[in-house]
């Protein structure tokens, strides 16, 4: 506010200078007192990210989400809504019981005790029993409101919400044998630890794919598909590493555009720390992820995917859980996205090439040009075809797989699976060999036997007709 070049004018307060508004405020003159409206200042605002995932369910392949407006309501009833500038598409059963960043703003402080989230709509990809793809699309708003068994309490700290949608009771069998879907929510809380080590649900982000859109420092920009940006600052603990014919030896070599996959963590102030960073293609480029659902040639030399994430030229989030496809030349390259797991002291030699590729697998597929434009309908079950691209690499990327543990015995066990799960019916396969690491993480119990019922994440392989899993977490269900 200027202040009045009159001499009977005396200084506003500190307190005018806090208004928000364009209110007249009386400033005490040289023969009477002035008076100012009492004024409530803001409250002070912290990062709270929004997480979203799935309790998995074994019999759906890809469930896709789009999400058109989340608000919190306060203690005192109020709702606070979250700023979503377009609707945003996630795909929630790649995550296997994880959960994936979806926005991050900041929100006054208080205490929140319920969430509400819309779903513009959905798109579920299914297993049927003559073992073929359906898929059903739901375009009616749906709104859940759920309620915060553990408030939630925003101070100085960046928090953490992580929305569940509980795959199993959510979709089921509708009239005529279709597909039916119900959204069943459930939500948690979480205060960001900075830990290297936190899990996805305490702001320990893994594996998150986008591209870089800026530079200054030691600090990059990256967004995704979803259209999250995130500000990610690296130090002398960051790793690099190159794929698909990238150099990335360190942050100088980073350029506007590249598409890369990053594991961060959230700090408590609300900023993000890159713990390691990998080059996947260039600028122009294209990379889709999803599950391999078939594959043609001995050697592979095209497969047929569904994306449940990826980025760049071509790829619209509104087509994820729909079939696109891969062709693989004789130059691609192949690859594990393992940045800071070891795989040593295995029983088994992990393989992943055109040789040892093959459906069930969760893949990211990087090529130079951009992914051609789909074309109808693709396929008997309804789904759309995505478009095709060609491959420069592909790189295999962690996935998780439910079932009963069986023939236990030191570092491995077989996992049996339902029958009805779409890995099954996609595959054929009814087991899969499970091998533990030394890095492997036991959560919900502290060890591992028969006939207990686990969900288990990592690097699925594949070897002559028979899957191998090395897993990196496994958990009591």
């Amino acid at each position: 506010m200027k202040r009045s070049m009159a001499g009977s004018w005396t200084t506003c307060t500190l307190l005018a200078l806090a208004m928000t508004t364009a209110s007249a405020i009386g400033c005490g003159g040289g023969s009477g007192s002035g008076t100012t409206s009492p004024v409530t200042p803001p409250a002070s605002s912290t990062a709270v990210l929004v997480n979203m995932g799935d309790t998995p369910s074994d019999s759906v392949l890809e469930c896709a989400v789009t999400i058109s407006a989340i608000s919190l309501t306060n203690t005192s009833g109020a709702s606070v809504p979250l700023t979503i500038a377009s609707p945003m598409t996630m795909e929630l059963a790649h995550l296997r019981g994880a959960v994936a960043p979806l926005m991050m703003q900041s929100i006054p402080q208080g205490t929140y005790n319920a969430v509400s989230i819309t779903l513009s709509s959905a798109t579920v990809t299914s297993m049927t029993s003559s073992h073929s793809q359906a898929q059903q699309v739901f375009s009616t708003p749906m709104t859940v409101s759920i309620p915060l068994g553990t408030s939630l309490t925003v101070g100085s700290n960046a928090m953490v919400i992580n929305l569940d949608l509980n795959l199993a009771t959510s979709v089921g069998t509708g009239s005529g044998g279709g597909i039916a879907f119900t959204p069943n929510m459930n939500a948690s809380v979480e205060t960001a630890t900075g830990n290297a080590n936190a899990t996805p649900q305490q702001g320990g982000m893994m594996h998150l794919v986008g591209n870089v859109t800026g530079i200054s420092g030691s600090t990059f920009t990256m967004g995704t598909l979803q259209g999250m940006s995130m500000s990610l600052a690296t130090g002398s603990n960051t790793q690099y590493q190159g794929m698909n014919g990238q150099t990335m030896s360190n942050m100088g070599m980073m350029s506007n555009g590249q598409i890369m996959t990053v594991n961060a963590t959230l700090q408590p102030g609300g900023t993000w720390t890159a713990n390691s960073v990998t080059a996947m293609m260039g600028s122009a480029g294209v990379m889709p992820v999803g599950i391999i659902t078939a594959t043609t040639g001995t050697p592979a030399t095209t497969m047929t995917i569904f994306p449940n994430n990826g980025i760049g030229a071509g790829m619209m989030a509104s087509l994820l859980a729909n079939g696109m496809t891969v062709n693989l030349g004789g130059s691609a390259t192949y690859g594990i996205d393992d940045a800071g797991v070891s795989m040593s002291g295995l029983s088994i030699t992990p393989h992943f090439d055109a040789s040892h590729m093959a459906a069930g697998q969760n893949i990211a597929a990087a090529g130079s040009g951009a992914m051609s434009s789909g074309s109808g309908m693709m396929g008997g079950g309804g789904f759309m075809n995505m478009g095709s691209m060609t491959a420069a690499g592909v790189e295999l990327e962690p996935q998780g797989l439910s079932g009963t543990v069986a023939n236990a015995s030191g570092s491995s066990f077989t996992l049996s699976l339902a029958s009805d799960s779409a890995f099954t019916l996609l595959t054929g396969a009814t087991s899969v060999a499970v091998y533990q690491t030394s890095q492997t993480q036991l959560n919900g119990a502290s060890s591992v036997s028969s006939g207990q019922n686990v969900e288990v994440y990592g690097y699925l392989f594949y070897n002559a007709g028979s899957y191998n899993f090395v897993a990196m977490q496994i958990a009591a269900m």
